[in-house]
């Protein structure tokens, strides 16, 4: 739920981003003011003066401690209309394990590419760069949260 230029960043490769001119922050904590996500929210993935406040997705599934899943701007219109999102989808979901773990589950679907050179683009290149940072943010997380329970067992 804190994810976003807005809020933490994306627990990356923070200067990488801001080579593009996201203008991520690095918040390397839990900040429990913030209040979870609401659907219809706008989750920046970059200053909404950047790429013409293109970079951005749309909080549309919201379970705090639980869940949480993000459309592209278009397919948050089709879901308040009645209908179902068809292009890019980023969701994370929480699953208990046993007593003291918990899975973080990450998953995407990307949107159809309207081009070959646009789909040639996204195997070498857009893929393998958001398996990178990703793997990068859920590692950073996993280190959060296991620090963030060590303090609260010890409280």
């Amino acid at each position: 739920m804190q994810i976003g230029q807005d809020r933490s960043g994306f627990y990356s490769y923070t200067p990488l981003e801001n080579a593009f001119g996201c203008e991520m922050p690095k918040v390397e904590k839990i900040v429990p003011e913030w209040p979870a996500r609401t659907p219809g929210e706008t989750v920046w993935f970059c200053t909404p003066k950047q790429y013409g406040g293109t970079g951005k997705m749309i909080a549309a599934w919201v379970e705090p401690q639980r869940a949480f899943a993000m459309v592209m701007p278009g397919d948050w219109q089709q879901i308040q209309a009645g209908g179902h999102a068809d292009g890019a989808m980023w969701e994370f979901a929480l699953e208990p394990v046993g007593p003291q773990q918990t899975r973080l589950i990450a998953r995407i679907r990307g949107g159809q590419a309207r081009t070959a050179r646009a789909r040639v683009a996204g195997l070498l290149f857009w893929e393998p760069a958001h398996f990178v940072m990703e793997r990068k943010m859920l590692l950073a997380i996993k280190e959060l949260a296991e620090s963030n329970a060590g303090v609260r067992s010890q409280g």
